[in-house]
């Protein structure tokens, strides 16, 4: 009986170290193609103006999280979760950025210059906005986000820094593409007086 006690246990630890060595690299080629497809999605999501193609994309990344949670660890599966849509995105710059080259020979147009007040007090609205606001939105998101994770305070800090930058430049694109700008502000504002009651309340 004590035999086969031991042989189930070592046929059942076998059986786990085939799934550990196959499993976990089919778990990340998959989570790496949800996130090149979720990226894909969006960029065309962005030049067809499509929220559908939008809440697609928005899907595959989110998809992402618990695939490579159970492949990493909690504490490494968040940080790529978080970290490798930064790399995706340069595939498109590259592809955007090689479909519209600028001409050889420009003519630059004699433009006298005008002072417009109204227009330098917008502009000087969106530099606070994106550079100030956003990025103490931005701030009060991700540490009351991390401090909710079950995660240490050193490994806090190294994931509020790699998903700081993410999310403060997410928050800014959404402004700029976002046809209607009530809703981004609205979002930033609940956000902030949420985060703010959670960390200081």
């Amino acid at each position: 009986m004590h035999y086969e006690a031991t042989l189930k246990r070592q046929s059942i630890a076998h059986n786990l170290h085939i799934i550990k060595t196959t499993g976990i690299p089919m778990i990340l080629l998959l989570a790496i193609a949800l996130g090149l497809l979720g990226c894909y999605v969006l960029y065309m999501s962005w030049k067809q103006h499509s929220t559908r193609y939008a809440l697609a994309g928005w899907g595959c990344l989110l998809a992402t999280l618990p695939l490579l949670i159970v492949a990493l660890g909690t504490e490494y599966g968040v940080v790529f979760a978080l970290g490798l849509p930064a790399l995706y995105v340069w595939l498109g710059i590259l592809r955007e950025q090689k479909t519209q080259m600028p001409s050889k020979h420009i003519v630059k147009a004699d433009k006298s210059i005008q002072f417009n007040a109204n227009k330098l007090a917008k502009n000087s609205g969106y530099i606070l906005y994106h550079l100030v606001l956003l990025m103490v939105v931005s701030s009060l998101l991700v540490i009351a986000s991390l401090d909710i994770l079950p995660l240490e305070r050193p490994t806090q800090l190294v994931t509020g820094v790699i998903i700081l930058p993410l999310v403060w430049s997410g928050l800014s694109f959404w402004h700029l593409s976002c046809e209607n700008k009530r809703n981004p502000l609205i979002f930033s504002i609940f956000v902030s007086l949420a985060s703010s009651l959670y960390l200081f309340v």
